[in-house]
């Protein structure tokens, strides 16, 4: 175990290939070979579609252990923890992409600016059957693009993972409840801030006076649209990431302190054992095999 999590670009998760790539394409039964490496926890410097159409096993994505089972569809966040358990005769589709994969031309959306792959979201929706056909239909005509490789494949596989995104979105919305666009955006847009902040900031009033609104406001408009109040949500987020650098580095916990911000250790020590219930070496110790 190192002081750091192993992470991956798309084009170095299945080989060492020195070509740059900001997308790839795999049906599951060729990705599942030659995956030694990713059954130890991990991280992706991506963003990953997995459809699952058949067969069975399980993964594990930040401490949750998810089945794979037939009609199942994963959404894995760059940064998220993930390791390959047990696979049987798994068929389906896997779909890589980055931000510079969705950055073809200005002006249109970056991941960002979708509600999708977030910690707060699930990890995946059960497609019903008329679902699951169109998502297999989309993900063989993306392999259609892929086999055909003109000028064109690139716009075409481009807007081809855009549909995708719409039809997750339509899926997570479903699923959590439809939010007025304006709350939606606001909700975002702090989970963003946190995102790019928690190791630095840790209470709701830093990130109030970054967003231009008093603490009540944005813990109202948090408990409202997430059920969480603002607290609550950065709280997850500084936790998460201590569980997984306590999990899967040798970082002393000292050293894990540090990296997130806390400048005492006991502090640190007090804050993880009161929304954890175990101290952060109990929590190590559980974690080992």
């Amino acid at each position: 175990m190192s002081t750091q999590i192993p992470a991956y670009t798309i084009e170095s998760l299945k080989s060492t290939a020195s070509e740059k790539k900001d997308f790839d394409f795999f049906r599951f039964e060729y990705f599942a070979k030659d995956i030694e490496h990713l059954r130890e926890p991990h991280q992706h410097h991506f963003y990953t579609f997995i459809l699952v159409t058949g067969g069975g096993g399980s993964h594990a994505i930040d401490f949750q252990e998810h089945g794979l089972i037939a009609g199942r569809l994963f959404l894995i966040a760059p940064g998220q923890v993930h390791a390959w358990n047990e696979l049987k005769k798994v068929s389906g589709f896997v779909v890589l992409f980055n931000d510079s994969f969705m950055a073809l031309s200005k002006g249109r959306k970056l991941m960002s600016a979708w509600p999708l792959f977030r910690a707060t979201q699930p990890a995946y929706f059960d497609l019903d059957g008329v679902e699951l056909a169109k998502w297999v239909d989309e993900f063989n005509y993306i392999e259609l693009e892929m086999e055909r490789n003109d000028d064109y494949s690139h716009d075409a596989i481009f807007y081809a993972i855009s549909l995708l995104l719409v039809r997750a979105t339509r899926l997570s919305l479903k699923t959590q409840g439809k939010r007025t666009p304006a709350s939606q955006d606001f909700l975002f847009t702090f989970q963003e801030l946190i995102e790019e902040n928690f190791l630095n900031l840790k209470t709701p009033k830093q990130y109030a006076e970054k967003m231009n609104v008093t603490p009540n406001y944005l813990n109202t408009l948090c408990k409202k649209k997430s059920g969480k109040s603002a607290g609550e949500l950065i709280r997850q987020r500084v936790l998460l990431e201590a569980k997984r650098l306590l999990a899967h580095t040798k970082l002393s916990v000292s050293e894990i302190s540090y990296k997130l911000g806390f400048e005492d250790n006991s502090y640190f020590g007090r804050f993880f054992k009161k929304y954890n219930g175990f101290t952060p070496e109990q929590f190590r110790s559980s974690q080992k095999k």
